[in-house]
């Protein structure tokens, strides 16, 4: 596959994705190269010609470190979690708060809504 004349920004996306493509679904480079490049084509087809957003998804990195947070309380190292995560012991507090309600609200079904 000659991807000279490719958009530099999709052969890009192909380098970065191969990888974790190859290890996720157990094939070889050039097989996951392949599907990236198809993925790419996918992207250039109905999206070429288009001013595009990318969003950065910290909402979703911020939950993703929540859940990360929440499975590595113990019960008494809200410090430790502050200084791991970046984060205020208070908003350490916070996170693990809601965290806690979501979690019994989805193994505790409520009996009147």
């Amino acid at each position: 596959m000659d991807l000279t004349r490719y958009p530099e920004i999709l052969r890009d996306l192909i380098d970065k994705a191969a990888e974790p493509l190859a290890a996720k679904l157990q094939v070889s480079l050039p097989d996951a190269r392949e599907a990236a490049f198809l993925i790419c084509e996918i992207i250039r087809r109905d999206w070429s010609g288009n001013n595009l957003y990318l969003p950065v998804g910290l909402a979703h990195d911020i939950n993703k470190r929540d859940l990360e947070m929440y499975e590595a309380f113990t019960g008494t190292n809200h410090a430790e979690l502050s200084k791991r995560f970046g984060i205020t012991v208070r908003q350490v507090y916070e996170r693990l708060a809601i965290i806690s309600a979501a979690e019994f609200a989805r193994r505790q079904p409520r009996l009147f809504d």
